[in-house]
This record gives structure tokens, C-alpha cells and sequence, in this order.
């Protein structure tokens, strides 16, 4: 005899998950209020009409009062979106008289920072249709008022990046760093408070990573006074402009570090990919030394190593070595270096900046599109940002690192 069992033909048995039921509740608490809030629109608007034309019922336009005129189909914004509902009119021998609470309740005065919150999270202009909440198809915001607010709102940004002064930080240290965005060249300058945390100073756009590129980023950050300690950290990727233009701006307050994945990156390409690992054992070890003798020797070591495989990546390290071991000659503790040997704190930042953005299909470069686009999202990012590792050991580096006058200034900041 055969056991009963479910007929999968006719019918399936669904499992409810909790997840499924949490969505479930979610989106009926959503269209419950939704359902009161036109509700309350509309009492506010027949409240308005009371108002001007007296009760329904009263007969009331001898005493001067406006007159009822019957309703027609509009809108108003509820949570940033437009919803359909009936307007109530009103009239009198002049003609129509403007509700002011209906004209209120259409303002759209936060729609871009919804819009830019909108974009933020990866969502195009494109799928916009596709994933806004619309009471009625004819009455949903359109691709075009989503581009124009995003382009106000985005503009702020931009603005907002490039003239910020930072009046209560104290920075130490600087990163800058070149990167491709949407077919330009970004220069990008995050600096280091002496909290620990991370800003981003300013961004520049280009067709290559040149000085003078650089150099006018670095010029906004002394027009806007941003406050550096006398005694500096840069960190970069290597690149001849970047160097250049911080020496330029500093002079010999500025101590600067090469990224050290940057440099390997530029040895392993003149080496045979089956010496690519222990290229990287070796500077890992070097790097990783505490002493500064220590790791300088041990630099030393793979570059003789080097000279027996291939003369070009030999020359390439000893040229790069010194701005290597910038951070064990100026004696930054180890916990601290983890933060500063790479460029990997504009890095890290730019990578979810590239990822939001990739659903661009166009960029228009005779526009500030770039520059905009990534503005906003390196602020978005910047509200997401943790404080460098090693963060406990910067007030008593910065004691010896910066010159004595400066430090008082940095206690009394940091406190």
C-alpha cells in the first residue's frame, strides 16, 4: 500500500521563511502608511476648503467666501515620491484660487538627497523605472528630473570637497595617489589627523598624472589653510609628478614614502613570473624588519639576489629602495606602519567608488561628469571610514617625529 503522499504535480508545498515574512510585514507597514498618509493629505486639503468655501452645505457665498469647484486628478510628495490624489478646487468671481497647502505639500526640496542617496546605491537613471514605488505610471518621476537633481546635488558635492578648511584638524601625514576614473585621471589627497582619522582632502581631474596636475591639488589645500604639522608623512605610488609637486609645496617638511606593492608591481614586470613569490618573501621580510639597519641590509640582500636573475629589476629596486624604508628611518612603530607602507587607504576608498559608478555607459568629459561622480561618492565613502591601524601609537610618534614647537599644538588638539 502506498503511503500518501503530496501531490507535486497538482500542487507544491511553500516554506515561508523568516525572511520572506519579515518582507511580507515590511511592505504592508509600508502601504499601510502610505494609505494614511494621502488620507491625511487629503483632510488637510478639505480643511484648506473649508476654509475659503465654508461647510459643505452652508450655502455661505453671500458672505463673500469662495466657492467649491469640484476636484481633479494631481499630486504631492510623500517620501520623495510623487503620489496621485484628487485636488479638491476651489473658486471665486476672479477664478481659481491656489491652495497653499497643496502647493506646500509639492515641494521637492529634499529630492536630491534622495535622488543622490538613489545613485549612491548603485541604481541608474536607467533602472529607475524599474525600482521607485509609483502610485501612478503617468505621475512617476522621470529619468531627466532624476539626472538634474543628481547633477545639483552631486555639484554640491564637488563644491563641498574642494573648499572644505578643516578648521579643527591637524594633519600629519598625507596620501595621494593617481587612479582611473570614467576615462580620466583622478589625483586624489586623503590625509591623516593626528586622531587617526581619515579625510579626504581634495581631487583633480586630467588626462595624465603629471606635476602640474598634482601641484594645483596641493595648491587648493594651501588656499583652503589646511593645517599641516611641521614635520609631514606623504605616501605615494611611486610616480616622478607626485614626488615632484609634494617637494615642491613642502620642501624638506615632508618625508615621503613609496608604496611598496606599487614598487613591487614595477619589478615583477621585469622578472619571469616563477620568481614573482619570492620577490615578494624577500620584500615582506625586509619590510617587516623593526631596525631600520635591519631592513636596509635585508633590501640589500634581494638586490644582490636580483643581480644573478636579472640586471634591470635589480636597478629597479635600488632606485625605489631609499623612499621605501622612509618609515623605519623616521622610526614610525611597526603597528603604525601597517597603515603607511602602501597607498592602499585611497585604494580601499576608491574601490566601492569604482563599483557604484560602473553602470555609467557614457561619460561626458566635456562636463565636470567625472569630477562630480566621484566627489560624491569619495564623501559617501568618507562616512564609512575607520581610523588608521595603530592608531594608540601616533601621539607618542608624533612627540619625536614632529619638531618640539609642534608638539604642544598636537597635545592640545588631540586631547
Amino acid at each position: 500500500m502506498k503511503e500518501n503522499q503530496p501531490d507535486t504535480e497538482k500542487g507544491q508545498i511553500n516554506f515561508v521563511t523568516l525572511e520572506d515574512f519579515r518582507g511580507y510585514i515590511r511592505e504592508s507597514l509600508e502601504a499601510k502608511v502610505r494609505t494614511l498618509g494621502i488620507e491625511f493629505v487629503q483632510n488637510l486639503l478639505e480643511e484648506e476648503i473649508d476654509a475659503l468655501c465654508g461647510p459643505k452645505g452652508s450655502h455661505k457665498r453671500k458672505q463673500g467666501l469662495a466657492h467649491r469647484g469640484g476636484s481633479e486628478r494631481g499630486w504631492v510628495v510623500l517620501n520623495n515620491q510623487r503620489v496621485a490624489i484628487r485636488r479638491p478646487r476651489a473658486r471665486n468671481d476672479a477664478g481659481e484660487i491656489p491652495l497653499d497647502r497643496y502647493e506646500a505639500l509639492q515641494s521637492m526640496d529634499n529630492l536630491g538627497d534622495f535622488v543622490s542617496r538613489m545613485m549612491l546605491h548603485g541604481i541608474s537613471t536607467r533602472a529607475y523605472d524599474q525600482v521607485i514605488d509609483k502610485f501612478d505610471n503617468d505621475l512617476g518621476l522621470s529619468k531627466s528630473t532624476v539626472s538634474r537633481e543628481f547633477i545639483k546635488a552631486s555639484r554640491t558635492a564637488l563644491n563641498e570637497l574642494n573648499s572644505r578648511r578643516f578648521e579643527d584638524e591637524l594633519f600629519w601625514a598625507i596620501v595621494m595617489d593617481g587612479t582611473e576614473f570614467g576615462g580620466s585621471t583622478l589625483i586624489v589627497a586623503l590625509g591623516v589627523d593626528i586622531t587617526g582619522k581619515k579625510h579626504v582632502l581634495g581631487v583633480s581631474e586630467g588626462a595624465t598624472e603629471n606635476s602640474e596636475l598634482c601641484l594645483s591639488l596641493l595648491r587648493n589645500l594651501q588656499d583652503r589653510n589646511i593645517q599641516f604639522t611641521d614635520k609631514l608623512l606623504a605616501v605615494v605610488d611611486g610616480s616622478k609628478a607626485l614626488r615632484k609637486s609634494l617637494t615642491d609645496s613642502f620642501g624638506d617638511r615632508v618625508e615621503i614614502q613609496r608604496c611598496l606593492i606599487h614598487k613591487r608591481g614595477n619589478v615583477e614586470s621585469k622578472l619571469d613570473k616563477m620568481h614573482h613569490a619570492e620577490l615578494k618573501r624577500r620584500m615582506d621580510q625586509a619590510f617587516n624588519e623593526n631596525r631600520f639597519e635591519f631592513a636596509e641590509k635585508s633590501f640589500q640582500n634581494t638586490i644582490k639576489w636580483l643581480e644573478a636573475i636579472n640586471l634591470t629589476a635589480a636597478h629597479s629596486l635600488e632606485e625605489g629602495m631609499p623612499d621605501l624604508l622612509t618609515l623605519h628611518r623616521i622610526g614610525m612603530p611597526p603597528e603604525l606602519r601597517k597603515s603607511f607602507y602602501t597607498t592602499n587607504l585611497i585604494e580601499s576608498a576608491f574601490s566601492p567608488v569604482k563599483e557604484r559608478s560602473r553602470r555609467v555607459k557614457k561619460w561626458n568629459h566635456r562636463t565636470d561628469q567625472v569630477l562630480r561622480w566621484s566627489s560624491t561618492l569619495l564623501l559617501y565613502q568618507e562616512t564609512k571610514f575607520r581610523k588608521v591601524r595603530g592608531v594608540k601609537h601616533i601621539q607618542d610618534f608624533l612627540m619625536k617625529f614632529v619638531p618640539e614647537k609642534e608638539n604642544s599644538l598636537a597635545r592640545e588638539i588631540a586631547v
